[in-house]
């Protein structure tokens, strides 16, 4: 029985590793990038490890200071674990270019969820000076700028440039942001709607908290003219000419050693840096209350993560060209990309008992600590109340989606019911 048990085993392992797309998608010529080599990356992690902590000539780095060796230090434990999950970290769902890629970003993604609870547990204050540590810039306190207070088009005391407010507002850093991240968004949520849910959403939290954020107030041209229809749009629209771009073809790869000749081989490798394959996300949130509010947690998440950064700057005093706030954009769209294919998957899943994916949990955490840093050092630096036409509003709001979600529940759970006493009659 044991024997057979063993066979069966091996059986399954074997037809796991035949069927896994690494191994079926080898070439010979790329083959070499997909075989572990962890003993030889340990080694060779190693001998750099010797090399940079002056294991074998203590002193050689005698002269650095203690908080030149601290600096080094953290730095150093950062890259151990960065490589520890480059070898090691659990796979996701992507696998393109390489999926040591992706297990990297699953270590970027822890690095920064400790980053930030190292942050939680300091006071604001302290939190502002460490922030010199990362750029020389910051610790330094910095004025809001508030785009609503001369909402005037046309500036006629002004001889150098009588359009200044218009001009200004157009060459903000954040217009080539808007464009660039609902490009991103497009490419990574694939659904119409949800997008536009998502650009005006965005413009009533900007209505919501400006009187906590002079940055969120803005003239209506500015909000409704040169967001929604001229830059979300952009956005919305190139990103999706690239969704259905890579929804249109036919995914039929060909190893590189295969290929006839230069500019094909030159493609194949390009290539690389696309998509295996395009899984068509079907989000539909109107097929049940369940769906509507599993949709609704995603919308709000991502709603979230973009007040963040208004809030993460305002509170540790970063100026908006300041490059962290790129660093952070950038590390949430690597951790985002995988995070909504995994609870898009997870939303499609029909078992009883399904797991949430790695990067979704990781993406929900450092939601949750960032929120947690904005509350804690926020306490104090919005003397202004809501107003009271906003609280009322989103009374209304929560009240109605409540009472629409309890009359669609108990539509369906009637229908449901009648369903099984007519085909208990039938039978």
């Amino acid at each position: 029985m044991d024997s057979k048990v063993f066979q069966k085993q091996h059986q399954q392992q074997a037809l796991c590793r035949v069927t896994s797309l690494e191994e079926k998608d080898l070439d010979p010529w790329t083959a070499w990038a997909y075989r572990p080599r962890t003993l030889s990356l340990l080694l060779l992690g190693a001998c750099l490890l010797v090399w940079a902590s002056g294991a074998l000539q203590p002193d050689a780095l005698s002269s650095l200071d203690r908080a030149t060796n601290v600096t080094r230090g953290i730095w150093a434990m950062i890259a151990v674990f960065l490589g520890y999950c480059l070898l090691q970290a659990p796979p996701t769902i992507l696998i393109r270019p390489h999926p040591a890629i992706w297990r990297l970003v699953h270590g970027i993604s822890v690095v920064y969820l400790v980053f930030l609870t190292f942050l939680l547990f300091q006071t604001c204050d302290d939190s502002r000076q460490f922030m010199k540590y990362l750029h020389p810039d910051l610790g330094i306190g910095l004025p809001e700028r508030s785009y609503g207070s001369d909402c005037r088009l046309y500036t006629p005391e002004n001889p150098n440039n009588r359009f200044k407010n218009f001009y200004d507002t157009v060459m903000d850093e954040f217009v080539i942001a808007h464009v660039l991240g609902w490009w991103g968004k497009a490419i990574m949520i694939r659904n119409h709607s949800l997008l536009w849910v998502l650009s005006i959403g965005f413009e009533i939290m900007e209505v919501t908290f400006k009187h906590m954020l002079p940055n969120f107030s803005e003239c209506w041209w500015d909000s409704i003219i040169l967001d929604i229809v001229i830059c979300n749009w952009i956005g919305i629209w190139a990103g999706m000419k690239t969704v259905n771009y890579f929804d249109g073809k036919t995914y039929v790869w060909v190893g590189l050693s295969r290929q006839p000749d230069l500019f094909h081989k030159v493609k194949r490798s390009l290539g690389q840096f696309t998509p295996a394959t395009w899984d068509k996300d079907e989000w539909n949130p109107l097929s049940g209350p369940l769906r509507f509010v599993q949709v609704l947690v995603l919308v709000v998440i991502i709603l979230t993560v973009e007040l963040d950064a208004f809030f993460l700057k305002f509170c540790l005093w970063i100026p908006p060209s300041n490059p962290l706030n790129k660093y952070r954009l950038f590390i949430w769209w690597l951790i985002a990309n995988p995070a909504i294919r995994e609870y898009n998957s997870y939303l499609q899943d029909r078992k009883r008992t399904k797991k949430l994916g790695a990067f979704c949990w990781l993406s929900l955490a450092n939601c949750i600590v960032e929120v947690l840093i904005c509350v804690k050092f926020g306490k104090g630096l919005y003397p202004e109340r809501m107003p009271h036409w906003i609280v009322c509003f989103w009374s209304c709001f929560g009240s109605a989606t409540v009472i629409f979600l309890a009359i669609w529940w108990l539509r369906q759970y009637i229908r449901r019911n009648q369903s099984l006493n007519n085909n208990k009659k039938i039978n």
